[in-house]
């Protein structure tokens, strides 16, 4: 596995035929957004659920067990601070700027509807967590969108497509080690993980055809997006 190779990256992201973006929670960070944090945002957004439930983080203030009133109230808050006040961000004018001039498909946990907030096609995203903004898991919806990504990957399987994880942790099962596995079974597929260099997880079976570029997303953008054609 080639480690920090910004040239091959780039390459390799100007030969794909076709780009599937996977990502989770350290996109959402390199915006700004951790779900997982009692930072600032989430004292501004979600103090008074602190004081009175004990909550600790947006995520957890989900399951948190509120009377019906607070918990309708808390959810208003996260469609808030996600949806309501989110401007848009530099990371994902970025990777837009990449990934817009191949055919490609984003497979995505984060429920916070940023990709299409910043131009991406939504009808080349798969939420597989829903959204915070109705999208229900089995819904027909959802079931629209898992049927476009199959049909993405089956009209691309024979192509060079490049994946491009961004901020998938390392031990991850929903997205990251089934994909891992498609690139795995068709061997004209490449992989481009980005990471904090704890998280970085590749199978031993497609290291020869996979690159790891450690640090912020945002940052690594900068070192490939104007070597991009």
């Amino acid at each position: 596995m080639r480690m920090n190779d910004f040239k091959l990256a780039a390459d390799w992201i100007n030969a794909a035929d076709a780009i599937l973006v996977t990502a989770s929670n350290g996109l959402s960070i390199s915006e700004g957004y951790h779900i997982f944090a009692n930072d600032e945002n989430f004292r501004k957004y979600f103090g008074f659920f602190a004081e009175k439930y004990g909550v600790d983080c947006l995520i957890r203030g989900v399951f948190t067990p509120m009377s019906t009133e607070d918990h309708e109230t808390y959810m208003q808050a996260v469609h808030q601070y996600l949806i309501d006040d989110y401007n848009g961000s530099e990371v994902m004018e970025k990777l837009l700027k990449i990934v817009s001039v191949k055919p490609y498909f984003i497979l995505t946990s984060n429920g916070d509807k940023h990709f299409q907030m910043n131009g991406f096609d939504e009808n080349r995203i798969f939420e597989v967590e829903g959204n915070f903004d109705g999208l229900q898991e089995n819904s027909p919806e959802w079931a629209e969108q898992r049927a476009r990504f199959s049909k993405f990957i089956m009209d691309h399987k024979e192509e060079s497509m490049l994946v491009l994880e961004l901020g998938i942790g390392s031990r991850n099962r929903l997205i990251k080690a089934p994909t891992m596995e498609l690139v795995d079974f068709n061997k004209s597929w490449k992989f481009i993980t980005m990471n904090m260099p704890n998280e970085i997880n590749v199978l031993e079976s497609i290291e020869d055809r996979s690159i790891a570029l450690t640090g912020d997303i945002l940052g690594l953008f900068y070192k490939i997006v104007y070597t991009v054609a």
